[in-house]
């Protein structure tokens, strides 16, 4: 009788133990990557993604789809893809704004990404963000004058 006691004692012991540690290691492997779980890419996964990402694709139109609409899709879909991206805010004189994205690479730092044509942008306060880009200037003071980036 104490045999039996012992042997199922044992056994149940060393079951419990060896469920409990399986359970706990399967867990961690499932959940790692999963949920919030982001990361910032390198700088050649932050080109790849961009080349993959169809955002760019999609139209401008004035009061339904624009710049916040580009910057926030790119971000969804970054972070989708497992990287973290930001939104960033920025001013310029009379109440202007623009609305792009930024991802910290672990490879060559903070980068700007302009989302309504996946190009690398130059942002900070002081220069024309049309000059400094090569782009068409508009025809308001584009000097950014606040940057704001949220994770």
């Amino acid at each position: 009788l104490i045999l039996l006691f012992v042997a199922g004692f044992s056994g149940y012991t060393v079951g419990d133990f060896q469920g409990y540690n399986r359970g706990y290691d399967d867990g961690v492997v499932e959940g790692a990557g999963s949920g919030y779980t982001l990361r910032n890419p390198t700088h050649s996964e932050l080109k790849r993604f961009l080349a993959d990402d169809k955002t760019d694709s999609k139209q401008y139109v004035e009061g339904v789809y624009t710049c916040t609409d580009f910057a926030a899709d790119v971000n969804n879909n970054a972070e989708a893809q497992g990287f973290r991206a930001a939104i960033v805010f920025i001013d310029f004189p009379d109440e202007r704004s623009h609305v792009v994205t930024a991802f910290d690479t672990v490879d060559k730092g903070l980068i700007f990404i302009e989302p309504q044509y996946d190009d690398e942008v130059k942002v900070r306060p002081g220069i024309s963000y049309s000059e400094a880009n090569d782009y068409h200037r508009p025809d308001y003071n584009d000097t950014i004058t606040n940057v704001m980036v949220a994770w």
